[in-house]
């Protein structure tokens, strides 16, 4: 059913080798059962109870271009449970990695795909209702499913400190340019990986079949395009490396295609952390695809952080170029992801504002700053506090009437971690933005990744435990 690529063939065949020598051996019996046991002597079991509220309006403009009300977007109350075991080692090279979740909405008001339960359609490109969800429509308010799924269900393999592999349903974990949506549990690839360490070089390849967002029930292939005319794009592969030129300075290339797709995605970061603590990181993402951009779409960034006593400082910088291929005043954006449809699969991509929009349009520059303070100092161990804004702009639509997209949002966040007691271990967060929209246009239109002015609220608890 699943396409192989070379390199997840090799690593099946590697582990049929593995298995064959060692049942071969002449030491097969105590001293095997020995090392068999390693497999749960080392094992953890762990996992986590987790609490998501949200309550998001949104806004939009009428013929005029004038702001109408805002109305419920997202209104719901979802409650998480994942289990992890991690094995330890058979004869220190074959192991097990397994995570399960299940969600549940306590409520749900507004619209399904608010990503914290399974949303009740079959795929991210036909949309179709399961008959499982038994909804009234793809974007009704009734069309969530409680239930459960597997995270990770893979295979793990690694020889001596030098060659490490995974196959089955897995994270990504080696250098790549493949990456995955989060909610409180992971997207999953379904394939393989292998790793190489040489000293202060790492190298990876990662190959996958099929995706699933953490919000869906099930796999799907990868495709070209959006919506239900989207054509299968084969295999996603990629291809990675990360070189420390010492302990404070280290790049990261990577390369990810489709087989039978033209989408490439490609990465080149340089991570450095200066003597007095200041971490720099510039970056550059660069997505090619003919269905999606005239030209090869890129997206320049720069990342600073750094802590001084209780406080803790960001900065950072964004300019997109994403010239879309429709017309009649359409604007492009730029994801760094092997489809061009949200939830179709994801990339390393390392910023993250949480400030609503994606700032990420043709022409668009973005700068963001935060600053977070610890209270630890004056007697409140476990609580910090903060604050942190977005100011973008230059994205432009040959539209008639239509403004610059100017968008500007802040957002104030507070964090409690739990220091004795039951909780012991857990942590509460709320995070509140106001987010504004300046042009006239349209939600999605012609702005294909921007929206009208919205606040969200989000309250967190979550409460991990461990079992072994």
């Amino acid at each position: 059913m699943f396409k192989k690529s070379a390199i997840v063939l090799a690593m099946v065949a590697s582990a049929a080798a593995m298995s064959t020598n060692v049942m071969a051996a002449d030491n097969v019996g105590p001293e095997f059962a020995a090392e068999a046991n390693a497999f749960f002597e080392e094992s953890t079991v762990s996992g986590a109870i987790a609490l998501w509220m949200r309550d998001r309006t949104r806004g939009d403009v009428d013929a005029n271009g004038n702001d109408t009300a805002q109305k419920p977007n997202l209104d719901h109350g979802s409650l998480y449970l994942t289990v992890n075991f991690n094995s330890g080692y058979i004869a220190d090279t074959v192991g097990v990695d397994l995570n399960v979740y299940t969600t549940f909405d306590m409520w749900q008001n507004a619209s399904p795909d608010h990503e914290m339960n399974f949303w009740g359609v079959d795929n991210p490109y036909d949309r179709n209702p399961t008959a499982e969800s038994g909804c009234s429509g793809a974007w009704e308010s009734d069309c969530n499913q409680n239930g459960g799924q597997i995270q990770t269900g893979a295979v793990k393999l690694k020889f001596a400190d030098t060659v490490n592999a995974k196959l089955g349903y897995f994270q990504p974990s080696v250098p790549t340019a493949m990456g995955v949506n989060w909610s409180f549990a992971a997207g999953t690839y379904t394939g393989g990986e292998i790793g190489a360490n040489f000293g202060d070089l790492k190298l990876g390849v990662v190959v996958a079949d099929e995706y699933r967002a953490p919000w869906f029930k099930d796999s799907y292939s990868f495709r070209t395009g959006t919506g239900s005319s989207a054509e299968d794009a084969g295999t996603a592969y990629s291809i990675g490396g990360q070189y420390a030129f010492s302990d404070a300075l280290t790049l990261d290339l990577a390369y990810a295609g489709l087989s039978d797709g033209d989408r490439k995605n490609a990465h080149a970061k340089l991570k450095y952390t200066s003597s007095n603590g200041w971490y720099l990181s510039p970056q550059v993402y660069v997505v090619d695809d003919d269905n999606q951009y005239d030209s090869t779409a890129y997206q320049l960034a720069f990342i600073s952080a750094k802590s001084v006593g209780q406080y803790s400082f960001r900065g950072e910088a964004t300019y997109t170029a994403a010239d879309s291929t429709e017309t009649r005043g359409h604007v492009g954006n730029m994801a760094y992801r092997l489809t061009e449809v949200y939830g179709g699969s994801n990339g390393a991509y390392d910023i993250w504002w949480n400030n609503r929009s994606d700032f990420n349009h043709d022409g668009q520059a973005a700068f963001f700053g935060s600053v977070a303070r610890d209270f630890s100092d004056l007697g409140a161990p476990g609580f910090s506090a903060g604050v942190n804004a977005v100011y973008a702009f230059g994205a432009k639509s040959d539209q008639a009437n239509i403004d610059e997209l100017v968008e500007y949002s802040g957002s104030i966040f507070l964090n409690y971690a739990f220091q004795t007691g039951t909780l012991k271990g857990a942590q509460m967060g709320m995070y509140y933005t106001n987010y504004v929209n300046d042009s006239n246009a349209a939600n999605w239109d012609p702005y294909s990744n921007a929206f009208q002015d919205e606040t969200d609220l989000k309250v967190t608890l979550v409460v991990p435990f461990t079992i072994k």
